[in-house]
């Protein structure tokens, strides 16, 4: 089954805005990280840190956000 012109250039534009967009998650993902470093370096100064299970889940599950689309960046790579 062959495609029409029209058909192969919308196709080109979804890749393109994907594109755009993963670059974007990208951007705010590294932006993330490094909020989330610099976190861990101020809480790690700190004596006394406790994280309650709501906020240790949440931080659990944005590092596992973060992992997968740096995996995904690499892979397009």
């Amino acid at each position: 089954m062959a495609l029409k012109p029209k058909e192969i250039e919308e196709i080109k534009e979804s890749i393109k805005k994907l594109n755009d967009s993963s670059k974007k998650e990208k951007t705010s993902l590294i932006d993330s990280i490094e909020m989330l470093w610099l976190n861990a370096g101020i809480q790690k100064k700190k004596n006394d840190i406790r994280l309650d299970g709501d906020k240790q889940n949440e931080h659990v599950s944005r590092i596992r956000q973060l992992l997968a689309a740096a995996w995904s960046e690499d892979l397009k790579d």
